[in-house]
């Protein structure tokens, strides 16, 4: 009989977080929600330093240190430069940081980070303030955005994208497999909310559609599951497009794209 795996989902009470979990529990898996409302198995802010550490206590007392996977869901959209990077790029490194050691103990664990789409469909996304954020330095970023205070979600979401993508390997070299979810438009209450203001909800409307609609949370959450508890170990490190065809419609000639490298600079990383 096959162990049961111990998953945890931030931001589980609604939108991707809830229907992952609920898909995730429907396949057997133990899920640890966390979420700052009550009525979940840990109720914690995860934009504070504090309160990711007693997440990570508390997952560390329910689990007795057995912890399979991670998906770090949770997020939020707004011009509050501090808070959104608390959330949504240090509170995320500092909870997977705190359970890299636990995730790496059965050489099988695997890490999701809720991205955006927004990181690769937005145009000018200031790159100062997500080059402070790379080296940790919160209060250069949080200076730099009064600046592009309209960018500050997509700062964030390039940020924690550009450190998953150079921490995956070293992650994998721990039996850790991290890749990066990027989701467009989903009728989520993040994006329901955005639909109430006249200057998103123009943004939103105009998005290409192929498939006529915008995705429910309920069409995201087969993904997370394959990522998290399927034969898939050997996917590292990707950046994950699932928005229905909009960057494709947008920007199908931009990748995938040869390696501009020299023959002698490659041989330099094979020796």
């Amino acid at each position: 009989m096959q162990e049961q795996k111990n998953i945890i989902v931030t931001g589980s009470s609604s939108g991707m977080g809830k229907a992952s979990k609920e898909l995730l529990q429907e396949f057997g898996a133990n899920v640890i929600g966390i979420s700052q409302v009550a009525g979940e198995e840990i109720q914690a802010d995860l934009s504070s330093q504090e309160g990711v550490k007693q997440a990570i206590e508390q997952i560390i007392h329910l689990t007795g240190g057995k912890v399979d996977g991670v998906f770090a869901n949770a997020g939020m959209d707004n011009e509050n430069a501090e808070l959104v990077f608390g959330l949504n790029y240090f509170g995320i490194i500092q909870l997977l940081e705190g359970l890299k050691p636990y995730l790496s103990k059965n050489k099988n664990g695997r890490v999701l980070i809720n991205s955006s789409n927004s990181v690769v469909v937005t145009p000018e996304i200031p790159l100062e303030p997500v080059e402070a954020l790379l080296a940790m330095d919160k209060a250069k970023a949080i200076k730099l955005m009064s600046k592009y205070p309209h960018w500050t979600y997509q700062v964030s979401k390039t940020a924690i994208t550009f450190w998953a993508r150079k921490a995956a390997s070293s992650w994998a070299e721990l039996g850790i497999s991290m890749n990066i979810l990027a989701p467009g438009a989903v009728l989520t209450p993040l994006i329901e909310n955005d639909l109430k203001d006249p200057r998103k909800a123009a943004g939103i409307n105009m998005l290409p559609k192929p498939l006529g609609s915008i995705p429910k949370p309920e069409d995201i959450a087969p993904l997370v599951k394959f990522l998290l508890l399927d034969n898939s170990k050997f996917i590292v490190g990707q950046y994950i497009i699932i928005d229905g065809g909009t960057e494709a419609t947008w920007k199908s000639a931009d990748f995938p794209k040869t390696w501009d490298i020299s023959l002698d600079d490659f041989r330099k990383k094979l020796s």
